[in-house]
């Protein structure tokens, strides 16, 4: 999926800039951001269509409410019909053009099954908080086991190392460590939006496109209204989502698909859905976090915000028009949240860069740059 590749990009770019080749093997959706982001590409497979998948799948009752747990049984079965249908296109680019190490998002589980078959390592780059991440990778080393035409009878090999951009502070306290690696947000590419100096609290607004392809734009509608409110923010941006079918109140510009980092150093408080990229990108800039999630796979960021004290997060039925706007209001009243926010920046920009990984991934591959 294109939101797993963005954490990498850093990595990618400093690997790059060392001198070494970086080729982003995937499937024809993460094709764009790849080369939005300057990196060579080789197709594999056919277009998975998240979206249209998600939308042709009847949603549980409970879909937007916060679990106990995945259903494993049915990711199980999910994961090996891909990657039956993904490894041997994967093989043969790795065959041809023989990496010297892969790195992948914990969720490609085919990287392991290339790597165990070339007899080279890889590394696990985690998105941000993941609160199942350790039970995920014991439930896949069960459904991938024995996998036709692999070396995977006993499970998955285990990865080199797990590079993680989520500050220890914001992370799953029960995940095993990973190793630190700065988070340096990659939003994609685009131009400044021209804002005048805020004259009050300004708040970002950010949903996402797959949000509202998925639910529609009843939050968006809602929280829109919250924050134009009597009383509430008079300044509020909207970024990453088409809204223009939302009804926007007055006083609310649109940005449409700016970076985030491009404006967010203008901006109080963030408004958002609980995605990884959206939750590191405004902790990187040591802003307060309302987290709005629409699915029970969204709701770790916003759990864990809300332990921090660097923000709040609204569940299934708490998501009314009243309950943004005094959430709004509490977070921007109070200095604690704030100030919990900085401290997690502060977290974030005391981890090693992406360029500082460089020689200790050139040491997983036996190969410095020439």
């Amino acid at each position: 999926m294109p939101t797993h590749l963005t954490p990498v990009v850093p990595l990618a770019w400093a690997l790059r800039s060392a001198g070494h080749e970086v080729l982003v093997a995937c499937q024809p959706d993460v094709v764009p951001v790849a080369r939005q982001a300057g990196l060579g590409v080789a197709v594999v497979g056919d277009t998975y269509d998240d979206i249209g998948r998600r939308r042709r799948e009847a949603p549980p009752a409970d879909a937007g409410r916060a679990t106990d747990g995945p259903p494993w049984p049915v990711l199980a079965r999910k994961w090996r019909e891909r990657v039956e249908r993904v490894l041997g296109p994967y093989l043969a680019v790795a065959r041809h053009w023989r990496p010297d190490l892969i790195v992948a998002d914990p969720l490609e589980l085919a990287a392991p099954l290339v790597a165990g078959e070339l007899g080279i390592g890889y590394v696990h780059h985690r998105w941000g908080v993941d609160a199942f991440g350790d039970e995920r990778w014991a439930h896949a080393q069960r459904a991938l086991s024995g996998v036709p035409g692999t070396r995977a009878r006993d499970g998955l090999p285990a990865p080199s190392a797990v590079l993680d951009p989520c500050p220890p502070e914001l992370q799953e306290p029960a995940l095993s460590r990973g190793s630190g690696i700065r988070f340096v947000p990659f939003n994609g590419s685009g131009s400044r939006p021209e804002l005048a100096p805020p004259r009050a609290a300004r708040v970002c607004v950010c949903f996402g496109t797959r949000t509202v392809a998925l639910g529609g734009a009843d939050v968006v509608r809602r929280t829109l209204r919250a924050l134009t409110g009597p009383g509430a923010p008079k300044e509020v941006v909207v970024a990453g989502v088409d809204a223009e079918g939302a009804g926007l109140p007055g006083g609310v510009r649109l940005l449409g698909s700016v970076p985030l980092h491009l404006f967010l150093p203008e901006c109080s408080l963030v408004v958002h859905h609980g995605g990884a990229g959206t939750t590191l990108t405004a902790t990187s800039f040591g802003l307060p976090q309302l987290v709005l999630p629409q699915a029970p796979y969204l709701v770790e960021h916003g759990r864990r915000l809300a332990a921090r004290g660097a923000g709040a997060m609204l569940g299934d039925g708490e998501q009314g028009e009243e309950d943004i706007r005094g959430a709004v209001a509490d977070l921007l009243s109070r200095p604690g949240p704030a100030r919990a926010a900085r401290e997690l920046a502060r977290a974030m920009a005391a981890m090693p860069s992406p360029g500082s990984w460089v020689a200790p991934l050139e040491q997983l591959a036996g190969r410095a740059a020439g």
